[in-house]
């Protein structure tokens, strides 16, 4: 099991930088739009949509973005602060209490968890290729140090009820190997130390959040994988539930850096 997650998670880097550094802007949002299909596809299975529920969240997702990338692609913050809003508040009340959400809400939030995710990837390759292959390194960090740590030193559950798999163990693990890359990386090339931490510490939280947040929903529907499309990892919502609250949140970030005079 270890062996087949390894190889699919390091196929799935290699595709991703292969695409990063060879594809165009056009190729990649082509790329990047397939996977988002996907996703939107496995979570109206999670989220035990209808027919013509499914249908509206591909309907609305898609128009949505086709609307931002062609139209108004420099004007994103909107649909990023309702991202911000949901992750921080109804996302951690949904997750501590675990209600059931009802029928009519699960298109909005469907769309929520999917379309900043889908939009602030295609502005961010546009706009700081690097600041996105940090995110995307950070995360592949985080999620490889918490199996790894969890597998070899976990005893204590992080959220029993929601993910029995998850301990504090790999929690630690993968701030751990993050606070490695961060010091690593301001050394190499002359970025701040204490920034480049900060934000490792924020993409690893975001990404544990993320990764519990899926798990919730997948316990709700009594499903142990979104899909069985990544030999070893489940389906495409399974690799990207990390990413749905950490890259809105930092292209958010991005955006209103020039605020506090940072310059990222």
């Amino acid at each position: 099991m270890l062996k087949t997650r390894l190889i699919s998670a390091l196929l799935m880097l290699t595709i991703f930088l292969m695409s990063f550094f060879i594809l165009d802007s056009l190729a990649f949002t082509i790329l990047s739009s397939g996977v988002s299909i996907i996703a939107l596809y496995e979570l109206g299975s999670l989220l035990k949509l209808d027919f013509n529920q499914k249908i509206v969240l591909w309907i609305v997702s898609l128009a949505a973005f086709v609307y931002f990338y062609f139209f108004n692609i420099d004007n994103i913050n909107t649909i990023l602060l309702i991202s911000l809003i949901f992750w921080l508040f109804f996302a951690p009340f949904h997750l501590l209490n675990k209600f059931l959400v009802p029928s009519y809400m699960k298109v909005i939030l469907g769309i929520i968890l999917i379309l900043p995710l889908w939009i602030s990837v295609t502005w961010l390759f546009l706009d700081n290729k690097l600041f996105l292959l940090f995110i995307f390194i950070s995360i592949f960090i985080a999620d490889t140090g918490a199996y790894l740590f969890g597998k070899k030193y976990g005893k204590h559950k992080l959220m029993k009820n929601v993910s029995p798999g998850k301990t504090i163990e790999g929690a630690l693990g993968a701030f751990f190997l993050n606070i490695i890359f961060a010091l690593s990386l301001s050394f190499y090339i002359g970025v701040d130390s204490l920034l480049i931490i900060s934000a490792t510490i924020l993409i690893t939280a975001l990404s544990i959040f993320g990764d519990l947040y899926e798990s919730l929903l997948k316990r709700m529907s009594g499903l142990k994988d979104s899909g069985s499309i990544i030999p070893g990892h489940g389906g495409i919502l399974d690799r990207i539930d990390s990413f749905c609250p950490t890259i809105p949140i930092f292209t958010l970030i991005l955006n209103y850096s020039y605020v506090f005079g940072v310059v990222l």
